[in-house]
């Protein structure tokens, strides 16, 4: 039987069109697969830029940044165990607790039971908001500057104790002509059992907004 060279050439275009027919396919839906993994990671990325964790062998604490104002949002998870993971995600569960913000609080630091808040304006003194976890209450306000070290049982940082001059704050005339205070500081160390404050020998003099 005779096969005419037409009849050839429409079973050669059919082959190749049948042996690069996947290819083509694989090819589009990878390049789905790749739009939907980029989708993702843009959602991941937003969730981390306002959303971050911190953790104890207690505690779980999200915080969630406010786009409209300063300050932080945290909702306090309860660990069953000092190894237990959770999730990044500031979702509530049946014991969770929340704090929402007041002062424009940022997290600072995680002792024991307490959860250590900052609200900070600008050079010189901010506040110090500390909240009993266990309690689930807020236990202690008051003001600090630079905290130096936070541990389970102290808090180590400065705070105003005088009046800067010129002889003691060498500093202040130009801090001043820039349109800021100045005042004498303090190195203290704040007891977390019974929130009294120890003076240490150190002192020095900073700038005030």
């Amino acid at each position: 039987m005779k096969i005419s060279l037409k009849t050839l050439y429409f079973f050669f275009v059919a082959a190749i069109y049948l042996f690069n027919c996947p290819v083509f396919l694989m090819a589009d839906e990878k390049g789905q697969v790749e739009v939907v993994d980029r989708v993702r990671k843009q959602i991941i990325s937003a969730e981390m830029n306002q959303v971050r964790c911190y953790q104890s062998t207690r505690y779980f604490v999200v915080a969630k940044d406010l786009e409209s104002r300063g300050g932080t949002d945290f909702l306090v998870k309860y660990k069953s165990t000092a190894d237990e993971k959770l999730p990044c995600s500031y979702l509530f569960g049946n014991y969770d607790f929340e704090i929402k913000n007041e002062w424009a609080e940022y997290f600072a630091g995680l002792a024991g039971n307490f959860l250590i808040l900052d609200s900070t304006t600008g050079p010189g003194p901010s506040g110090l908001t500390i909240w009993d976890l266990k309690k689930r209450k807020k236990v202690y306000e008051g003001s600090w500057s630079d905290p130096i070290e936070i541990k389970d049982d102290s808090i180590i940082y400065w705070t105003e104790t005088g009046e800067a001059t010129d002889d003691n704050c060498p500093e202040r005339a130009k801090w001043e002509s820039h349109g800021l205070g100045a005042a004498i500081e303090t190195k203290v160390i704040f007891n977390l059992f019974d929130f009294s404050v120890s003076k240490t020998k150190e002192t020095r003099c900073s700038p005030r907004q």
